[in-house]
């Protein structure tokens, strides 16, 4: 394998580490007065109507048979951390779905260890129950 050199920014792997959450400031701070604030120009605006938007069409999948329901990730300007909620087809085909909220990211509590401030939603994975699966 050869010499290998210890990596000299492996001390930016502690990602709530003071140190290296200061380092990210002073990068930020360097970043916005070259290039000045995103949130202040008019693509960032346009941008955040569009994925606040309630006209947005739901990406939806079906988890459960030909019966099952059909569950959907939304975000929105109420629901900033988003739902998983879930409806049926006839509901979906009537144009205006009642959905059930299913997790409610927004409402969880901050989790309860050094890692994070918020929940973030990185999708579901389900068990395969077999074909006579409840």
């Amino acid at each position: 394998m050869g010499d290998q050199q210890a990596d000299p920014h492996k001390w930016l792997e502690e990602v709530l580490g003071e140190k290296p959450l200061a380092w990210v400031k002073e990068r930020n701070i360097e970043c916005i007065a070259a290039v000045g604030e995103p949130k202040d120009t008019d693509t960032y605006k346009r941008i955040l109507t569009i994925l606040d938007s309630k006209d947005k069409i739901p990406n939806l999948y079906r988890i459960g048979g030909p019966e099952g329901m059909y569950y959907n990730f939304w975000q929105d300007d109420v629901h900033v951390q988003g739902i998983w909620r879930k409806t049926s087809m006839e509901s979906y085909k009537s144009g205006k779905p009642e959905w059930k909220t299913v997790i409610d990211v927004d409402a969880l509590p901050p989790p309860a260890v050094d890692t994070a401030e918020t929940w973030v939603w990185h999708g579901s994975t389900l068990l395969d129950e077999g074909p006579d699966g409840v």
